[in-house]
């Protein structure tokens, strides 16, 4: 079976997203215009990555305050925190979401 995939636009902190991961879906890229919720965003990404190889203690660690947040994601490959696209979406920056998510493709 070929792999699931999605694109969360106006994604938030990633509620539906989180039900795609749980329905076995991969994202391709999420596209979100508010900073703190892209932050949630790249830590969930952590979190699911970290779980699916067996390494939740590291994000355990995170949740200690431990490590920091920057050093949470330095634990998982760059593709993933790049698949966070923080951007609003409109008819200027169109095209530019475009390529970013070409280029994760």
């Amino acid at each position: 079976m070929d792999e699931l995939t999605y694109i969360d636009l106006f994604a938030g902190a990633g509620g539906l997203s989180e039900g795609f991961i749980i329905e076995n879906f991969q994202p391709v890229a999420h596209v979100e215009m508010n900073k703190e919720a892209c932050y949630t965003l790249k830590t969930r990404s952590a979190y699911h990555h970290l779980k699916k190889n067996k390494k939740l203690p590291v994000y355990l660690t995170y949740l200690k305050k431990e490590i920091s947040r920057d050093q949470l994601w330095n634990c998982i490959p760059s593709r993933l925190i790049q698949s966070i696209i923080n951007i609003e979406i409109s008819n200027h920056t169109i095209n530019d979401i475009f390529t970013k998510i070409d280029e994760l493709l």
